[in-house]
């Protein structure tokens, strides 16, 4: 197996701690390490770094993925010239795999910024998902994870047929997919007991991956494929990449797919880490259900999250499932149940042209 790791993203609803120059990605959100470091360490005992992992991110952070993922190869940097989302992202991954390994491998392509409760529960899931994948090569795989709360900013799959069981790691066939519910109808998604969280990973035969784009999406791979040799030169790409439409892997490719598959584990907790109450979650509490980071003094304040910058000391009072975060740059202040909403100060931002506080 190889794995990609995708590490391009902005994650802007944790805005303004995750910037466009030190994305989400980079920052030691739920300890001592960075995400993309925890994504490493998580799935390296299943490759050789330096034949087996790839990262693709935005060329701009080649030094700072060198930096913290010494193991891998720079050869094995998948750096796009500018963000199309993962869309073009994940065919521009298939085009350089294409020349890196044989039609017959197996690739995982990972977010890089995910929570996993148990990393050895998630290594036998990936081996399964290989496993079941040698035997049935048509199939797309994306892992799986039963949901535990109602969240409606994720996707929702609903098992079929049961294709493989091997111990706590099953693969049903996906027979729905919906897109982000609304609350009431995420409820009852969850309360059937057949819908699972949509991870946003993917696993296939690389040979499979490459003829569903030039079935449902040949242009896209005809670019991808007529850059790569510039990509390894690094010359500029930007113009040919960029007319390349913004778009989810979703809707560029898996959308249009007819044998997909989920592999799913009763061992894994699973979270995105796309909004702060995500990282909350996963965070220490004190006595008052307050998360709190740097210098604070919470009076008569409950179930708040609060992350100082420096020896800044933020002192509150009377505040209840607020979220603070401040910065050198920026301070941020809203009510828990609007994280969802935080984007729209950055697309604000963006419209107003205050580069610096992107």
């Amino acid at each position: 197996m190889k794995i990609v790791i995708r590490a391009g993203g902005v994650g802007t609803r944790l805005w303004p701690a995750s910037r466009e120059e030190n994305p989400k990605q980079f920052l030691a959100l739920l300890g001592e390490k960075t995400l993309l470091r925890e994504t490493v360490e998580r799935i390296l005992p299943l490759v050789d770094p330096k034949k087996d992992l790839f990262i693709s991110s935005n060329e701009k952070f080649r030094e700072k993925i060198l930096e913290i993922v010494p193991e891998i190869e720079p050869g094995n940097l998948i750096l796009e010239p500018l963000s199309r989302n993962t869309g073009p992202a994940i065919c521009l991954e298939c085009a350089f795999l294409e020349k890196r390994a044989d039609p017959d491998e197996i690739i995982a392509t990972l977010p890089s910024d995910d929570f996993i409760s148990d990393p050895q529960a998630f290594r036998d899931l990936l081996a399964q998902s290989e496993k079941f994948l040698k035997e049935n090569p048509d199939y797309i795989l994306t892992p799986a994870v039963r949901p535990d709360e109602v969240d409606t900013g994720y996707s929702y799959l609903k098992e079929g047929k049961n294709l493989k069981k091997e111990g706590e790691e099953a693969v049903f066939e996906v027979v729905d997919w919906v897109e982000k519910p609304n609350v009431d109808f995420c409820k009852e998604l969850i309360d059937s007991g057949v819908y699972y969280y949509h991870t946003g990973m993917y696993v296939w035969r690389l040979g499979t991956a490459l003829s569903l784009w030039e079935r449902h999406n040949p242009e896209m791979l005809k670019t991808c494929r007529e850059i790569i040799p510039d990509l390894a030169e690094q010359k500029d790409v930007r113009e040919n990449y960029g007319r390349l439409e913004k778009s989810s892997v979703e809707s560029a490719l898996t959308d249009k797919v007819d044998r997909i598959a989920m592999s799913v584990s009763n061992r894994i907790g699973w979270s995105d880490l796309g909004k702060w109450p995500k990282i909350k979650k996963y965070l220490a509490f004190d006595g008052n259900g307050n998360v709190i980071r740097g210098r604070a003094l919470p009076l008569e304040t409950t179930d708040s999250m609060i992350v100082g910058a420096g020896d800044k000391l933020i002192a509150t009072i009377g505040l209840d499932n607020i979220i603070v975060i401040d910065t050198p740059e920026a301070l941020l202040i809203c009510p828990q149940n609007k994280a969802e909403d935080i984007k729209k100060i950055v697309d604000e931002l963006k419209e107003n042209n205050e580069e610096k506080y992107l």
